[in-house]
């Protein structure tokens, strides 16, 4: 690096190294404060700005970090790793489009580049632009065929597309590239129609982690689900109007849709869901007084609560199997005990598992079982869960109060 004559060659290089070495450590304040010296004699150098964007990256001060970047490339716009690294940044400043146009760049001087192909495919996808997106992890798959979030990405792309025999022939190849892969067990043994008794608790934690920057947008706005609402109107309903509860227990309670909702006829509100994220996400809201991660069953099997309230929205679409969810929930409930829930209505005797990789119910089964582990039906309805496709689902909500021992 030179540079003007007010400093010398052996003092700049001294500092950079410093500033380096502070950067490799994690020393990010001091690492950008020696930068900044250089800055003032090197206002135009795109190695500064390229190491500042990184650091400045480092510490998730994304839109500092992106005009660093931008400095760079003013200078040095060929760099295929600055080109990767503004990338990334422009997708962590929500700017998914522009990300895009930089990754078509990289790869016009790199197109071999498997991470800038990867990368490119997330823009598309994230852009709605599903083709263009398979067709890019086509490619990767051609230079890498092992790669496994390429082969998994495709396979849920060929799986939105409705390409079923494709979709579940890359599930097997990833199972075969990582034989423990949740996710792609349970989508093959859907797509196969295999009769299962529940989703693992990684493959549902997978979903809610990855879907959970997007939830409420998606699912309310985008689909419009408002099952929360219909759950709130049949507690009103089956229990009256004036009812307040004094503890409800919101197993899957996701980013906190159904504590909105009952908010404000419950004394104490605990909220339980697999994914991290999503519990994120409800805590900001501030609307439980207790927020926890984990299974429905750890939970219920470690409480010492006791509840006179409880739903599950869109859980047992994951569970399959009610019996051991109603019989573990009555046990950890007062006897005035409400229990309500949502299912997909299944056209078979009992329970499926759909190619969607969810779960539906028949009614009629749930009623059964109801009886069986101890329940009363009170009250039912059918409701239109949400859009999928140019249609929507069809489900059905229950409440139940408790009727005695099981029988």
């Amino acid at each position: 690096m030179t540079g003007p004559s007010s400093i010398s060659a052996e003092l700049v290089d001294s500092i950079y190294r410093s500033a380096s070495l502070m950067q490799g450590e994690g020393r990010y304040a001091e690492a950008e404060a020696e930068y900044a010296r250089l800055l003032q004699y090197f206002p135009d150098s795109p190695a500064l700005h390229y190491n500042i964007g990184l650091l400045l990256y480092a510490q998730e001060k994304f839109e500092a970090s992106l005009h660093h970047y931008l400095q760079a490339m003013d200078a040095s716009g060929d760099d295929p790793d600055l080109l990767y690294n503004l990338g990334l940044c422009l997708q962590k400043c929500g700017r998914t489009g522009k990300a895009a146009l930089v990754y078509e760049e990289l790869l016009r001087l790199a197109p071999d580049d498997v991470d800038g192909l990867y990368n490119l495919a997330g823009c598309y996808r994230e852009l709605r632009q599903y083709d263009q997106a398979a067709k890019v992890l086509d490619r990767l798959l051609v230079l890498q065929p092992d790669h496994q979030g390429a082969t998994g990405g495709l396979a849920y792309l060929l799986h939105l597309q409705g390409k079923l025999h494709e979709a579940c022939r890359c599930y097997c190849r990833l199972l075969e590239l990582h034989p423990g892969h949740q996710t792609a067990r349970h989508m093959v043994a859907a797509l196969r129609g295999e009769r299962i008794g529940t989703a693992a608790d990684e493959y549902v934690r997978t979903v809610f982690n990855g879907y959970a920057d997007d939830f409420e947008d998606s699912l309310v706005q985008g689909l419009g689900y408002r099952v929360p609402e219909g759950l709130r109107r049949g507690v009103g309903l089956v229990a009256g109007a004036g009812r307040r509860f004094a503890h409800l227990l919101d197993l899957g309670c996701g980013t906190g849709l159904v504590g909105a909702a009952f908010v404000d006829i419950c004394d104490c509100l605990t909220g339980v869901d697999l994914a991290e994220e999503m519990i994120v996400r409800a805590r900001i809201k501030r609307l439980y007084h207790h927020l926890v991660v984990d299974g429905i069953f750890p939970f219920l099997n470690g409480t010492a609560g006791r509840y006179d309230l409880v739903t599950l929205a869109d859980v047992l679409i994951y569970l399959g199997d009610p019996e051991p969810m109603l019989t573990a929930v009555h046990l950890k409930t007062t006897d005035d005990a409400l229990l309500c829930f949502s299912i997909e209505i299944a056209e078979t005797p009992t329970y499926c598992l759909q190619s969607t990789g969810r779960f539906a119910h028949s009614p009629g089964f749930i009623g059964r079982l109801a009886t069986t582990t101890g329940w009363v039906l009170r009250h039912r309805e059918t409701i239109r869960l949400r859009r999928e496709g140019d249609g929507w689902i069809g489900g059905m909500l229950f409440f139940l109060t408790k009727g005695g021992g099981r029988r």
